[in-house]
């Protein structure tokens, strides 16, 4: 998405060209050893080859200025050497290969799966440098290559498992429901090491699978294109014949047979359920099977809105899943949903959406580590249990040279927040969520509430934090208003 309100299965077996492909997953859960208790959830890496160190922010980081005759003055208007935070400017090829290959040094040993939710491709933001459909695959090619190379472990397969983005496509949130769709011939190519034998048929009728990540753990991908309401070239999902009636049917099928095979799932997708972003129906579907099935969901998890926040979805209380469009009212609409919940009785018919931030330095880049139960013997096994939030900060690490060489030294990241230490989660449950959301929305809590507003923004340096509501004309709000207009 074009920076907006705010998936992996890799790896091993060299090839002729020297990639480094994962073992296809075809093994019964009980031959996936879960180590670690730990997952990384990375997503909205929007590669751009054409980023030029030093070119204007007004061309999208794409051409250097002509003339420059306050170069210091206005050195912040140029591209850094690893990035761009703060601007409309997608991500170096060099910072996204620097960032995987990072994560992987230090997480590869320590995780047992990588979720990824879509999003590789940059945005098609300058108009003299119209995205095609074959830029879009190089990208989600040497995205999955990069991910494969660095997260390939000699003793055990680390699955890495992706979903399509709605900037994975050609033509932008455009996505067809017809039979041999051949973008999802190229991705089932691209991917075809991360798709078990037994869900290529789904995928390449639907773009979406499932695949057993560790013993008792199921993710399941879905391709939330089908319920975008962005998307307007499928019917929703109140048509049977459509392709998003045809994908929830499969979700039913799917979370059926997780519990026959008493597994915990993950759901997991580019575009997150809410009132704005769903077509009715489909959500309405979404809704009825995550309360249903509630008890065998770990989470929901997603990416594409850029902005590190949670929702709550309802089928008889849609407003509490409303967000305003206009992004200087976000932050106080979001609050309001949180005090909706006290309100609510049943919380049973709650669901909690998480968004996770992006690789991509809108604010600064971000990734994802989650932890959960692997006790199977313990009533709570596959409980989500914490995540921890890593960033790096680019507008530091953009200024910083080696003393002898003067060359760029490598960015590294840093924890941001835990949800165990900082905001007080037990576990990460509905429960938990629901008891937080009432908190943050609560006068008592303006401490809590000012560090989830830090977070949500990356902790970037803006003038919201702690004001209930923001200056419009500030230039800040103003960007982020535009990038909301590219969203919705």
């Amino acid at each position: 998405m074009k920076f907006t309100y705010i998936s992996l299965i890799s790896l091993l077996f060299s090839t002729g060209n020297c990639a480094v492909q994962q073992a296809p997953f075809q093994l019964p859960v009980k031959e996936v050893t879960p180590a670690h208790g730990r997952f990384l959830h990375i997503t909205d890496i929007h590669m751009d080859q054409h980023y030029v160190y030093g070119a204007t922010i007004q061309s999208d980081c794409h051409r250097k200025p002509k003339k420059h005759k306050h170069k210091k003055k206005e050195q912040g208007l140029l591209a850094g050497y690893w990035g761009a935070p703060g601007t409309d400017c997608d991500s170096s090829p060099r910072f996204v290969y620097h960032s995987i290959d990072w994560i992987a040094k230090e997480w590869k040993d320590k995780i047992d799966f990588v979720i990824w939710t879509g999003d590789n491709a940059r945005h098609d933001g300058d108009p003299y440098i119209t995205r095609t459909q074959k830029e879009i695959t190089g990208y989600n090619q040497k995205v999955t290559k990069a991910l494969q190379e660095a997260f390939a472990h000699p003793d055990r397969t680390i699955p890495i498992v992706p979903c399509l983005g709605n900037n994975d496509v050609h033509p932008h949130n455009q996505f067809r429901g017809m039979k041999n769709n051949p973008q999802l011939l190229t991705f089932s190519d691209i991917w075809s090491d991360f798709i078990p034998a037994d869900q290529q048929r789904h995928f390449k009728r639907g773009g979406y699978f499932a695949v057993d990540v560790a013993q008792g753990i199921r993710v399941l991908s879905l391709n939330s294109l089908y319920f975008f309401g962005s998307n307007d070239v499928v019917n929703s999902c109140s048509d049977p014949t459509s392709p998003g009636a045809r994908h929830v049917r499969w979700l039913k099928k799917e979370l059926k047979r997780a519990e026959r095979d008493q597994v915990k799932v993950i759901i997991m997708g580019h575009v997150p359920p809410t009132v704005k972003t769903f077509k009715d129906s489909c959500l309405d579907d979404y809704i009825k099977l995550s309360t249903r099935h509630a008890d065998r969901i770990m989470g929901h998890m997603y990416g594409h809105a850029n902005f590190d926040h949670f929702q709550i979805i309802s089928r008889q209380f849609s407003s509490v899943s409303t967000v305003q469009q206009d992004a200087s009212r976000f932050v106080s609409g979001l609050r309001k949903q949180y005090r909706m919940v006290k309100k609510v009785h049943d919380r049973s018919e709650l669901v909690a959406i998480h968004v996770a931030p992006p690789l991509l330095p809108l604010f600064q880049p971000t990734f994802r580590i989650n932890q959960y139960n692997t006790n199977q013997s313990s009533p709570q096994f596959g409980q989500w249990l914490k995540y921890t939030q890593y960033y790096s900060n680019l507008t530091y690490w953009n200024e910083q040279r080696d003393r002898w060489t003067h060359k760029p030294i490598p960015p590294v990241f840093e924890i941001e927040y835990e949800t165990d230490k900082d905001y007080h989660l037990p576990d990460l449950t509905t429960a938990s969520w629901l008891d937080f959301a009432e908190r943050l929305g609560s006068k008592k809590h303006k401490k809590i509430w000012k560090m989830y507003v830090a977070n949500l923004f990356v902790r970037t340096n803006n003038k919201w934090y702690g004001q209930s509501v923001p200056d419009s004309s500030d230039s800040y709000w103003r960007t982020i208003k535009d990038l909301f207009h590219w969203f919705f």
